[in-house]
């Protein structure tokens, strides 16, 4: 009745429509990952897929996430590759430091991922801007100020946040609905000493684009931890932009990454499981693919 995927560490979500036709009784698709961007299409193909709930580990990483985006803003902030070429050069170089206090953090998607992180940009002293899809959301009040796709469907509220942020934080899901939302005219309206960090999903961001913004300076950097092809290829030119950290798609592959998702899947078993079960609280909107 219950089908797990687990297609995180190389899982093939193909194997879904491999035991398909073995599961008449399922009633309820669990992903071990948050991300389910591979998993819906396989759904959406199958018979009764597109009705039965799936449910996804959202919310389980968010705290590791939170600590990557932290990071990758001291890292410029704090000018991490300066000292450390400083101490490779034998150089005294007493620069002005940054702070993180006073400056202004904007996430584009303010979800478990968003609002996690958005409470740590906090405790630093930051004021955080952020831009979603809707109003009513639970989250809005962490954040000094809101901008929403239904009240500015032309775009204008998401490229107002990277216009007012010193660091830009993405932690879109994938999708059809999120593909490219972070290209050439967001990276346009970004300060010249802006970073953008990507944490979410690499299909969100133009890569060419986020290339040419840091070749040419039009940002001061960025910090990505996923990418529109994973692994990454050789022949990419991002490895080449000396501005930019970069990390293999694990800053939530923590030590606690299996017991985390474990634990939120037995806590939706036992609701399942439990007399009277009417449905869960939380489903995948499969049409938006998260």
């Amino acid at each position: 009745e219950v089908i797990v995927p687990v297609v995180f560490a190389g899982g093939n979500p193909e194997v879904v429509s491999t035991i398909w036709p073995s599961c008449p009784k399922v009633r309820w698709v669990h992903s071990m990952a948050a991300g389910v961007d591979t998993l819906v299409p396989k759904l959406m193909a199958l018979d009764r897929g597109p009705e039965i709930p799936l449910t996804n580990a959202k919310g389980a990483f968010s705290r590791s996430l939170a600590e990557y985006g932290i990071a990758a803003m001291l890292h410029f902030n704090k000018q991490i590759p300066r000292l450390q070429d400083n101490r490779k050069r034998k150089q005294w170089d007493r620069f002005i430091m940054g702070e993180l206090y006073g400056q202004t953090v904007g996430f584009v998607g303010f979800g478990d991922i968003g609002q996690a992180t958005a409470r740590l940009c906090k405790a630093f002293g930051m004021r955080v801007v952020a831009f979603r899809n809707k109003r009513g959301l639970p989250g809005d009040e962490i954040a000094d100020q809101m901008f929403y796709a239904e009240d500015q469907p032309d775009g204008t509220g998401k490229r107002e946040v990277f216009r007012q942020s010193d660091y830009v934080i993405c932690s879109l899901p994938g999708g059809a609905g999120t593909l490219r939302a972070c290209g050439q005219a967001e990276f346009a309206a970004m300060k010249p000493t802006g970073i953008f960090i990507s944490m979410g999903r690499g299909s969100c961001v133009d890569e060419d684009a986020l290339v040419e913004a840091l070749q040419t300076g039009k940002i001061g950097g960025a910090a990505l931890d996923v990418f529109d092809k994973e692994p990454l290829p050789a022949q990419s030119p991002l490895w080449e932009c000396q501005n930019l950290l970069l990390s293999p798609h694990n800053a939530d592959l923590t030590s606690s990454y299996m017991r985390l998702t474990w634990d939120l899947f037995l806590e939706k078993l036992k609701a399942f499981m439990s007399p009277g079960f009417s449905g869960f609280d939380q489903v995948v909107d499969k049409d938006k693919g998260y």
